[in-house]
Parts: C-alpha cells; sequence; structure tokens
C-alpha cells in the first residue's frame, strides 16, 4: 500500500488479508475498509472467519498474507498493545474480585492515568451505559445485562482509533440485546468512535449498521449498506442469509417471448428481466421475499395452491402456501387472515417488480 493520506486516511484498511489453519483457508484474500466514525458490521455464519478476521486485526492472529492499516500505520510486527484498539468479547472477562468502578477503571490505570481523570471518565460513561448503581458491586451480584454494561464500559473508556466487537451481545436474551444495541448505536455515534463488529444476526446487522461486509467461508462475498444488502444481495446465499421468513427460491423460465414461467402459473416479465431474454427459453431461479406475495381470489390469480401452514408472528402471519408443487411462505398482517385455515385454496399474487432472478449453477445474482 502506498503512503496515506491523513485527511481521507480510513480508520482500517485490509489487503488481501489471508489466514490458513491446517491446509483451510479461515480468511482468502480479505480486503475492505472501515471509515473513520462508521459503525460497520461483518456479518456471517458460524465459521465464515469473523472472529479470526477480529483476532489478526487485533494482533492476536498472525496473518498468512496480505496487510493491516490502522489509521496511517501498517500493523505488520506490532504486539496488541501497540495497535491502538480495543478489542469487546462475548465472554466478558471481567476480574471476579473487583468491582464495576474498578473493571471500567483497570485500563485507564495501566495507562497510568490520574487518579481524577479516572474517576470523571468512569463516572462518565457508567452514566451513558446507565450503570451508575452497580459501581461499588462485583460482578457475581449483576444481572447479565449489568456484566455485559461494564464490559462495554471498560472498553468505551478509552479512546482507541478502533473499537473490535466480536459478537458482543450474542448471551444475552433477546430483549436486553436489542436494547443493548440500540445504546451501543446511540454512543457510537454520539461520540464518533469508529467500530468493527462481528455477528451472525441478519437483524442486528441491519439495524446498526453504516455498512455490512458480508464473509461467507473466510470471503468477503458482498459489501453494502444494509437495505442494498437486503434489496440487491449479490448472490442467492446472500439472499437467503439475509430476511427472516426466509426469501423463496422457485425454479421457473424465461419463454422466448417475454413472461415467467414458475410453479404451474405465467407472471409477466418484469423490467428488469429484459436483459435475459434469449431466442430460446431460458432457465432461472427466481426469488421472491415473503413480503412480496399477498393472498389473492384464486380465479384471476397469477398462482395458486393450498394453505399448508400457519404461523402467527404477532402482528403479522407467516402462511405457507403449496403450488405447482413448491412451497411458499408469504406474510401478510392479521387482520387478512380470519378466514385461512389449512387446507383453503387461495390464489397467490406476487410484487414481480421485486423479483430477483438467480442463476440456477453459480447463484449469482442477475437481475
Amino acid at each position: 500500500m502506498n503512503a496515506m493520506n491523513p485527511i481521507t486516511t480510513p480508520a482500517l484498511a485490509l489487503d488481501r488479508l489471508g489466514k490458513t489453519f491446517r491446509g483451510v483457508a479461515a480468511l482468502d484474500d480479505v480486503s475492505f475498509t472501515v471509515p473513520k466514525g462508521a459503525l460497520t458490521v461483518v456479518l456471517g455464519a458460524a465459521g465464515a472467519g469473523k472472529t479470526t478476521l477480529l483476532r489478526a486485526i487485533a494482533g492476536l492472529e498472525r496473518p498468512d498474507a496480505g496487510a493491516i492499516h490502522i489509521g496511517d500505520k501498517d500493523a505488520a510486527g506490532r504486539e496488541p498493545r501497540d495497535r491502538d484498539v480495543a478489542m469487546i468479547f462475548d465472554n466478558l472477562a471481567l476480574y471476579p474480585d473487583k468491582t464495576g468502578f474498578d473493571n471500567i477503571a483497570n485500563p485507564l490505570r495501566i495507562r497510568g492515568m490520574e487518579k481524577g481523570v479516572i474517576e470523571a471518565a468512569v463516572k462518565d460513561i457508567a452514566a451513558r451505559l446507565k450503570i451508575a448503581h452497580i459501581l461499588n458491586r462485583k460482578p457475581k451480584t449483576m444481572s447479565g445485562g449489568e456484566r455485559q454494561r461494564v464490559a462495554l464500559g471498560r472498553a468505551l473508556v478509552r479512546t482507541p482509533a478502533l473499537f473490535l466487537l466480536d459478537e458482543p451481545l450474542s448471551s444475552l436474551d433477546a430483549q436486553l440485546r436489542i436494547e443493548l444495541r440500540a445504546e451501543l448505536r446511540r454512543l457510537q455515534r454520539s461520540l464518533g468512535y469508529t467500530f468493527l463488529m462481528a455477528t451472525p444476526d441478519f437483524a442486528e446487522a441491519m439495524a446498526i449498521a453504516d455498512t455490512v461486509i458480508m464473509l461467507r467461508a473466510g470471503k468477503v462475498v458482498q459489501i453494502a449498506d444494509p437495505q442494498t444488502l437486503y434489496d440487491e444481495p449479490a448472490d442467492r446465499e446472500v439472499a437467503r442469509f439475509v430476511g427472516a421468513p426466509e426469501i423463496n427460491l422457485v425454479p421457473a423460465e424465461i419463454g422466448p417471448g417475454g413472461g415467467v414461467r414458475l410453479a404451474g402459473g405465467l407472471l409477466p416479465l418484469p423490467e428488469k428481466f429484459l436483459p435475459l431474454l434469449a431466442p430460446e427459453a431460458r432457465a432461472i431461479e427466481v426469488g421472491i421475499r415473503p413480503e412480496d406475495l399477498a393472498l389473492a381470489p384464486v380465479e384471476g390469480a397469477a398462482l395458486s395452491g393450498v394453505v399448508t401452514d400457519i404461523e402467527p408472528l404477532g402482528a403479522s402471519v407467516a402462511i405457507s402456501v403449496e403450488a405447482g408443487g413448491v412451497e411458499f411462505r408469504l406474510v401478510v398482517p392479521v387482520a387478512a387472515t380470519a378466514s385461512i385455515t389449512p387446507g383453503l385454496a387461495v390464489g397467490l399474487s406476487v410484487e414481480t417488480g421485486r423479483m430477483h432472478a438467480f442463476d440456477p449453477q453459480t447463484g449469482v445474482r442477475l437481475a
């Protein structure tokens, strides 16, 4: 990499990073940047390489190839303590014999900061995290959420160039996880911190990220803002990973005269599918999000089938419909399901302009 302009230098820049364990690539040609003051999320399933990536950036794993720049400094050969990063793990690793105050203050004491400065910094971050009332208690007397806040406070009390968060909320219950991720986002924005956070939870990524880096088998497969990742997935697997209920994937065919044949029905050809027209019929795989399907009268419906399952989701209901040998899942408001029962014949309407076309062999999105 060439010398970086300090005005435009990102907080983090990775260039073709690679790491192999026993012949298996954990990281494969990974390149991306993280802007200063941004919250960037690395999203991927278990085993995708997320933790290895963060450990390599922190200096806890030595990469086999590639370069890491933190700010304008090359991290090669630098010890973890010299990289100006703070890493937050899910396992918390609080000192059990220290109070909440002492746990948070510990990194500042290691740096030899004055007592008054330490006290002010700890009280400030405790107030922001709403844990001032537990500063004099030890971890064993705290709830899981309180311990998590203390661990976050211990990291956030510093002002490093970069925070690395490895699934920091995964051990918490759903409600607390939602509450804490909102607090994390608020703190990150108000303090201008730079976060690189790893998670397998697409909803978490969608809720808080400025940019999402989709990692699969050690490779970066897409970098996009959350909405683009959802609306324009790079391939079939990204489309499946991002969204719940999962996207409907259906074998289909584009006729030479236009129209999309699938599940025994014929749908009008969306404008974005026009480049896929060919002199002969072309096989594709169509992706339809559950929210882009709706119930319709059987007569005149684009697709028709039979209700096989009904799953209440609170304000909405997920309905499974078997049509033409394919099971579709759609999400509809509760009010629209009063007379819907398993075995009922129904029609389906499709928001064709929001359909995706994937290559049946490679899975790459074609349109």
